[in-house]
């Protein structure tokens, strides 16, 4: 199942790269850019610092979306406890959340696979051969990700999936952080560059969603998001 994921999210890549006009070429990658003036270089501590910071902001401006989401939570856990399986509710909730993220992260990078591989490319991690392909093949798997949490029975074979990405970002964040290159995360726009807190709280995040998701992989069953 896993590599059919792999297998599917290539497919993808190669479909939209084929119609988009933003396409790129398969084989290459783009050009590194210099550093943006006036970057800051951040401390573990002020980069964690900055992180939350910008952690509470996003909280302060989404609460509605974040009221929704508990609300949401404490009816599952109401259904579960019913139902004699709350760990399941949870779990179904965590689904959800993580499918609906995973599939609001990919849009950006299936709309403009040139703009994407540019961010790509700065990270100075691949061989510039494998940039293009890589920049498609990313997007695809957030779209088989999360499609497989939302409508397949596959929890295990999904959350192997969530934290492999989780793991792949947080070591290319970290090794940007630890180069200094100036970059920014790109997780859910393609933009590139924009203060080295964003890149800070992109690490703390998926940091903090491991904890969950490694919950979710050691309590996996093969069961639809709705089976309880």
């Amino acid at each position: 199942m896993f590599v059919g994921m792999l297998l599917v999210a290539a497919l993808i890549g190669a479909v939209n790269n084929l119609v988009n006009s933003n396409r790129v070429a398969w084989v290459g990658g783009a050009e590194v850019m210099p550093k943006p003036e006036g970057w800051p270089s951040l401390t573990a501590g002020e980069g964690i610092a900055e992180g939350v910071h910008i952690a509470r902001q996003n909280f302060v401006e989404q609460k509605a979306l974040v009221i929704a989401a508990v609300g949401l939570l404490i009816v599952l856990i109401a259904v579960g406890a019913v139902r004699k399986s709350v760990s399941r509710g949870v779990a179904s909730w965590m689904r959800l959340g993580l499918g609906l993220m995973f599939l609001t992260a990919a849009w950006p990078k299936l709309q403009d696979p040139a703009g994407f591989a540019l961010l790509v490319t700065q990270y100075q991690i691949l061989p510039h051969f494998l940039v293009n392909a890589f920049s498609l093949w990313l997007p695809g798997m957030e779209i088989t990700t999360g499609l497989a949490l939302l409508f397949t029975p596959f929890e295990k074979e999904g959350s192997s999936a969530v934290l492999l990405l989780l793991l792949m970002f947080i070591a290319a964040l970290s090794l940007a952080l630890k180069r200094d290159l100036g970059i920014a995360c790109g997780c859910f726009d393609i933009e590139g560059a924009a203060d080295a807190g964003e890149t800070w709280f992109a690490i703390v995040r998926d940091t903090v969603l491991l904890v969950p998701v490694a919950w979710l992989w050691f309590s996996a069953r093969r069961r639809f998001i709705w089976s309880f």
